[in-house]
């Protein structure tokens, strides 16, 4: 699928917006529903840590998340425009989930890259 672009504004109540974005596009990839819940609470996760980030730093700007796939791999990026070294009280507590929820993550300050392998059959 060509890359989705989803943005929303920086308030708790999108981030089920967000979730569910995610979750259809998971489904419409083919991701086993076992998988389509790990996307359902990591984005949330991470979606709400960057709500937070953007609350704590005062800024009214988007959360932007792009969702893409391709032969192999479903990804998820998640990006604010906090500063990129922001402390989140609950930062270790929520990317400690999501790391036991995704497969492949990677966290560079205010970008979180979330990646599935998609099965073949």
């Amino acid at each position: 699928m060509p890359a989705a672009r989803l943005t929303i504004p920086p308030a708790a109540e999108h981030v089920r917006t967000a979730r569910l974005v995610a979750v259809a596009a998971a489904r419409r990839v083919g991701l086993d529903e076992e998988a389509v819940d790990d996307v359902r609470l990591a984005v949330g996760e991470v979606v709400g840590r960057a709500v937070r980030r953007h609350i704590a730093a005062g800024s009214d700007a988007d959360v932007a998340l792009v969702l893409s796939d391709d032969s192999t791999h479903f990804r998820v990026e998640v990006s604010d425009s906090a500063h990129p070294q922001l402390p989140d009280d609950d930062e270790g507590v929520a990317l400690a989930l999501v790391s036991a929820l995704v497969p492949e993550l990677d966290v560079e300050g205010s970008l979180v890259v979330l990646v599935w392998p998609l099965h073949a059959g």
